[in-house]
């Protein structure tokens, strides 16, 4: 741990240093684009439209989207509140630890931290995996990489990535503007082409270039147990409800980089709700489209393509693979499908900035050694901090990779759900145990519906929200059977945490700092 600091007068100052040496040099499109890359919406997409009509073949994903919007949007509203009031870097580490305690907040944090960077890793390692077979479909090549080379992709992209976050966020948002543009051209020619592509031209081309017929894939899934049921399956369109939370997720995070935004109750209006308004008109509009041009044999198709083994199929029945069967010049084709990959790279900067800057956070709250919270003064970025994340990103490559992971972490979405709800109850007991930081925010945040603060009644909306996400993951198999070693190793994180705190107080007390008095005021700018 590092030696104490001392204020001007000779006493022990609650934080490492009275500013944080960060600047505010995102614009309200930068940081628009930061989190609405965190949506990933192809990525996204493409795992509801994998896994939903596996586990629930009678739900209908578009009225999912829908149910599940005026929830998301209270979610989204208590980060907006709480970031307007607290516009600090760390998000609702900040939030919940100056609420409900140090301890609270910092678990809270961790467990969102750990489930982030696991999603970096995840998809170096994992969806690359997935979608690289895709584009060599699309493409007319093969490629499945063996262990090692995974390994070494995985590994080549951390450290790029790191070496892009040390160069500061003004070329962070560079970059994330270029692939903006990239991505986002190549997933409108995919909508186009899915509006283009009638249902009987889908299946006319699927025959032609798949190896099979369609008709032939609907007997086989039947045989093999598929079954769609008769009408609209309403238990599963709730249940499903689950995946829009989870694809959703991303969409508020502007409250982790809070620290380095202009104007930041224009800025996290405009990226929050932005974010979340586009990104659930297109997530509406490319599933009706998928299932106008699919059709009903889709469940049959994904079924076939997941379920049996091996599959009769030549290639998995991912979106970027099912391409190949819409109306569009070979060229496009290819093209939209490495936009599909390239999304992947689009979110990446998201993923370590917010990792980052939670880790930053803590060691500006002393819950991690100061040398954490450096900031280049050429670069105004955390490097240390930086460097820390990747090496951890590191060893989750090569856990996914090598340990099977990313097999264990099928019930992480239980650990986040926990951690949301902590978030969601800091929010409704803020106006009341807090009054002071309450009073002193903003005016919008300091709102009332009937006498009530808005920033009570959203938690109250998030906090059932993450309880039924937290449910579903229970009373499922959706996401691989509930045991003892996948909750164990999904539950690991936030239970070292709690003994790393407990030590960390333990130093602290002993160092003359009471961790306490920091979190009873907002860390400085």
């Amino acid at each position: 741990m590092s030696t104490v600091s001392k204020g001007t007068a000779g006493t022990t100052t609650h934080f490492v240093r009275n500013a944080t040496g960060l600047v505010r040099e995102l614009s309200p499109f930068d940081a628009f684009n930061l989190v609405f890359s965190a949506v990933l919406i192809p990525v996204g997409i493409t795992q509801v439209f994998s896994f939903a009509p596996t586990f629930w073949p009678g739900a209908n994903v578009l009225i999912s989207f829908l149910l599940s919007l005026p929830l998301v949007f209270c979610f989204g509203m208590v980060y907006l509140y709480f970031t307007v009031a607290m516009p600090r870097s760390g998000g609702d580490y900040v939030w919940v630890s100056r609420v409900l305690g140090p301890g609270i907040g910092f678990l809270t944090n961790l467990t969102l931290t750990f489930v982030f960077t696991t999603w970096i890793s995840f998809n170096f390692t994992t969806m690359l995996t997935l979608l690289g077979p895709s584009l060599g479909f699309v493409a007319g090549f093969t490629w499945a990489p063996d262990q090692l080379t995974q390994f070494l992709i995985a590994t080549v992209l951390t450290v790029v990535f790191a070496g892009l976050m040390v160069l500061g966020a003004r070329r962070v948002a560079r970059y994330m503007l270029v692939m903006f543009v990239v991505v986002w051209l190549g997933m409108l020619v995919w909508l186009i082409g899915l509006a283009m592509t009638d249902h009987s031209a889908f299946v006319s081309n699927f025959n032609a270039h798949s190896g099979t017929t369609l008709a032939t894939v609907v007997s086989t899934a039947a045989k093999a147990g598929f079954s769609s049921g008769a009408g609209l399956d309403w238990a599963g369109t709730i249940f499903a409800m689950i995946y829009a939370f989870q694809v959703f997720t991303g969409f508020q995070w502007t409250g982790y980089f809070a620290g380095e935004i202009k104007n930041v109750r224009r800025t996290a209006t405009f990226s929050i709700l932005g974010a979340l308004l586009i990104s659930a008109l297109l997530y509406i509009l490319g599933s009706a489209l998928i299932y106008r041009t699919y059709g009903s044999e889709f469940g049959s198709l994904v079924y076939l393509g997941f379920n049996v083994s091996p599959s009769p199929l030549s290639f998995a029945p991912y979106l970027p693979s099912l391409v190949k069967f819409l109306s569009l010049p070979t060229f496009l084709q290819v093209f939209v499908t490495a936009c599909f990959v390239l999304s992947v790279l689009w979110w990446t900067p998201t993923g370590f900035m917010i990792a980052t800057r939670n880790l930053f956070a803590w060691s500006f709250d002393r819950l991690a050694p100061a040398g954490v919270a450096e900031v280049s003064e050429r670069l105004h970025t955390p490097v240390i901090a930086t460097v820390v994340i990747a090496l951890w990103i590191e060893l989750l490559n090569y856990l996914n990779i090598y340990q099977g992971l990313s097999a264990l972490l099928i019930n992480v979405i239980a650990v986040m759900a926990l951690a949301f709800i902590a978030v969601a109850l800091a929010a409704i007991l803020m106006p009341f145990t807090r009054p002071s930081l309450f009073e002193e925010a903003p005016a919008m945040v300091r709102a009332r519906l009937l006498g009530i603060p808005v920033l009570t009644l959203v938690g109250i909306v998030m906090l059932l929200s993450w309880a039924f996400v937290l449910y579903v993951t229970f009373a499922t198999t959706a996401f691989g059977k509930v045991s003892l070693l996948s909750m164990a190793e999904a539950f690991a994180v936030p239970i070292l945490g709690l003994i790393y705190y407990l030590i960390v107080r333990l130093i602290r007390q002993r160092q003359g700092i009471q961790l306490s008095a920091a979190f009873r005021e907002i860390p400085p700018e």
